[in-house]
């Protein structure tokens, strides 16, 4: 439920070209503005990207179906939004050639994912302040999530309403059926993310505080 597992051939070309075309506009203009990276920082964002490659290719069991988790929060915010997007495009790639997802639909899912990472980042800069850094981290990931997942959902609505329409079949019962099903399962997504980085920031205030923007050590190491 982290990105569109829509095989190539479903949604039209209206739909996935133009998310395509954004998504390379933006790598360009990331590209521009990152090309003074150290080769520390591209060790560093390769390792998170990897980190949330590993997260989006295992599977959550929820009942009868399963979530990919993103980790796009958490890099999001440890990253940036540049880099975070950086990552989003290249997982999204990497899991499109083992089937997550069509070749045709990488541009959506980069813009998904990396609408997650961004939301969160800007998010945690108006959460941080005052508050642990373990909570703002989950509270920031539950505001980009949530935004990514309604985008998600209404993908999900459009491509179940074009296929119905190319099959000749009435769509307006399935729809609301398939809004019940996704719902909670959008609701179960943004919790477990949360949770997931709340988890991350404890762990991250223990071992590395100083990678949390604007984080502030007190003498114990704590935030």
């Amino acid at each position: 439920m982290s990105h569109l597992h829509i095989p190539d051939g479903v949604l039209p070309a209206w739909l996935w070209g133009p998310a395509w075309l954004v998504t390379v506009l933006i790598l360009i203009g990331v590209w521009r503005t990152q090309r003074d990276r150290t080769p520390q920082r591209v060790a560093y964002e390769g390792a998170l990207g990897a980190l949330m490659l590993a997260a989006m290719a295992m599977e959550v069991p929820f009942g009868p179906l399963e979530y990919h988790l993103t980790l796009a929060g958490p890099i999001g915010i440890l990253l940036g939004p540049a880099g975070a997007f950086q990552a989003a495009f290249i997982a999204s790639a990497v899991l499109a050639f083992i089937g997550h997802g069509g070749l045709t639909l990488i541009g959506l899912n980069a813009l998904l994912v990396g609408t997650a990472a961004s939301l969160s980042a800007l998010a945690y800069h108006a959460l941080e302040r005052g508050r642990p850094g373990a909570a703002a981290l989950a509270g920031a990931t539950a505001i980009g999530h949530t935004g990514s997942s309604i985008a998600w959902l209404l993908l999900m609505l459009v491509s179940a309403h074009v296929r119905a329409a190319d099959l000749g079949l009435e769509s307006g019962g399935r729809l609301g059926l398939m809004s019940g099903v996704a719902v909670p399962m959008v609701l179960f997504g943004v919790l477990a993310e949360s949770a997931v980085a709340f988890g991350l920031g404890r762990f991250i205030l223990r071992v590395r505080p100083d990678l949390l923007p604007g984080a502030v050590i007190d003498a114990g190491g704590s935030r």
